[in-house]
């Protein structure tokens, strides 16, 4: 064990830890965004494409189970 009492109790060591995770995060998003954004048109697409047919089949459904 360490010597340290209280090692999670260091706020300049816990500053430390959020701001690189906060830092981290941001790059990560920042580079999601900029790989996502050139194909985010078909992303939509697809999506809305599979709604369509969602609805397309819960109607037939609907529609076939009335008495």
């Amino acid at each position: 064990m360490t010597d340290d009492p209280a090692p999670n109790r260091d706020p300049f060591r816990w500053i430390w830890r959020a701001s690189l995770f906060l830092f981290g995060s941001v790059v990560l998003l920042n580079l999601a965004v900029a790989y996502l954004k050139p194909i985010m048109p078909w992303l939509i697409g697809a999506a809305g494409i599979a709604l369509v047919l969602w609805v397309v089949v819960a109607v037939i459904r609907w529609r076939q189970n009335r008495w």
